[in-house]
């Protein structure tokens, strides 16, 4: 596979990139605890062990990642949240970014009234960035990338929250790149996933803005639909410095604005 770096969009058709996107943040969030699955993966632990991250062994499943969350360490799921195979790790860091984040404040820094929260829903962001309402299967209702290569899905109606998070019913919202009956990846999310990291994964699944990966590294299937340039070489003066400055934090992003909807 060749390592040349191309610049690919839209993201979401990309392959799933570097896991080091989300690990990072992950092994650096101050208290957590990490340790091994028994296939090989990752799992990181809040420090009031109320939040679980878990990857799959790679490299079997590159872009597997599951989050549960708890009232309290050993009681029931109150949520999930799964990233499956070969969804982009840009995707799966947006939410897992925000979420670290939250955590610190106990979700307030990012709900109504605090500092980070924004004003709009998956839905809106996309129906912003030109995504168009479609009926879906019935008892969900979708929205069609305006490629038509992607679709976020929303599920109407009421199904026990219990049975949602064991997944014996469809979730509550997920996100499907590739045609729906055999889609390249999907990521879904049950009830009671907390709205905020929700919102910034929406935002990164409609990202028109191009990633950089080998062109080997984008699905075949996913070829025709994608864009991609041979990426700048970088040029340096020796003995220089790379340039300063802060990361842009999750709050920094641009959302666009519209009208709530879920």
């Amino acid at each position: 596979m060749s390592s040349v770096p191309f610049l690919v969009r839209p993201l979401r058709l990309a392959g799933p990139g570097d896991q080091r996107l989300v690990t990072g943040q992950l092994a650096s969030a101050p208290g957590w605890s990490r340790a091994r699955t028994a296939d090989g993966g990752a799992l990181f632990t809040t420090p009031c062990r109320t939040t679980v991250f878990t990857s799959s062994g790679p490299p079997e499943n590159p872009g597997t990642w599951s989050v549960h969350g708890y009232t309290v360490s050993g009681s029931e799921m109150l949520w999930r949240a799964v990233f499956g195979p070969g969804t982009p790790a840009e995707i799966t860091a947006a939410f897992t970014a925000v979420l670290v984040d939250g955590l610190r404040s106990g979700h307030r820094d990012y709900l109504l009234g605090g500092p980070h929260h924004l004003d709009c829903t998956p839905a809106s962001v996309l129906a912003d960035r030109g995504w168009q309402p479609d009926p879906g299967p019935r008892g969900f209702h979708d929205q069609v990338a305006p490629d038509g290569t992607a679709l976020y899905r929303h599920r109407v109606g009421h199904q026990p929250a219990d049975s949602e998070i064991a997944g014996l019913v469809p979730p509550s919202w997920s996100m499907i790149a590739g045609e729906p009956q055999h889609p390249s990846w999907h990521a879904d999310f049950s009830i009671g996933v907390p709205f905020y990291p929700l919102v910034r994964a929406a935002l990164a699944f409609s990202s028109s803005h191009p990633v950089e990966r080998p062109l080997g590294a984008v699905p075949a299937r996913h070829l025709p639909h994608v864009t991609a340039r041979r990426a700048p070489t970088p040029t340096r003066r020796p003995h220089s410095c790379p340039p300063q400055g802060p990361a842009v934090p999750p709050a920094a992003l641009p959302v666009p604005g519209g009208a709530r909807r879920r």
